[in-house]
Order: C-alpha cells, then sequence, then structure tokens
C-alpha cells in the first residue's frame, strides 16, 4: 500500500534525471547463443530529483521529511504518491531505489531517487 506524501512538505521537484529501467532478460544458452526477452510489457521509468526544504526549527520541513522517510515510508522500502513527473498532472506510485541524499545547513537540497510502480 502506497503513503501519500507529507504535509507541509512542498512538491517542487526540479533538476530531473529520467531514464528507462533494465526491462530486458538475457538468457545464455549452452550453445553460445543469446536470447533476449522484454520482462514487462511496459518500460518502467527511473528517476532522480531534487527539492529545496527548509530546516529551521523542531518541526521544519525537512525534519518533517525525515519522520516521514523514516517512519511511513519505513526508511525508503515503501512507495509513495507524488505528482508525476513526466506529464504534471495527477498522482504516480513511486518506489524509492535507495536513500535520499541532503546538501546544506539551514536550507537542505534533497536528491531522491525513485522507479516507477
Amino acid at each position: 500500500m502506497a503513503t501519500t506524501w507529507p504535509v507541509g512538505v512542498n512538491q517542487k521537484a526540479y533538476g530531473m534525471d529520467s531514464a528507462p529501467g533494465d526491462n530486458i532478460e538475457r538468457i545464455e544458452l549452452e550453445s553460445g547463443k543469446a536470447r533476449t526477452f522484454q520482462k514487462n510489457s511496459v518500460n518502467k521509468k527511473r528517476h532522480s530529483f531534487m527539492l529545496d526544504m527548509v530546516d529551521d526549527g523542531v518541526d521544519s520541513e525537512y525534519r518533517t521529511f525525515v519522520n516521514w522517510w523514516d517512519y511511513n515510508l519505513a526508511s525508503g522500502s515503501l512507495s509513495f504518491f507524488f505528482p508525476d513527473l513526466i506529464t504534471h498532472s495527477g498522482n504516480t506510485e513511486y518506489r524509492p531505489t535507495g536513500q535520499y541524499s541532503a546538501v546544506g545547513q539551514k536550507h537542505k537540497e534533497v536528491t531522491i531517487e525513485v522507479e516507477e510502480m
């Protein structure tokens, strides 16, 4: 079950990188010949994007995000709904492909890598 994005944390993604996920199954036969097959009918897209967050005070935007990541998202093991990164209309379910990273002091630049579900 996907979780919702935390209230009070902006959804203004920028600096996005997108790439198709690996959707090819490779099999090498004993004869030395190789065959490839498509895993899924639709290729899952992978994205990396950044968000600016303010970290000022105990209820800051960044601390709200970290609390959500640790407890609601179970340290990034669950999926979440976020505005569609391609069409910018409606929400899409994403799964983190790693841990987030944050750079900065009072103003954090948080980078998240996700895969469409």
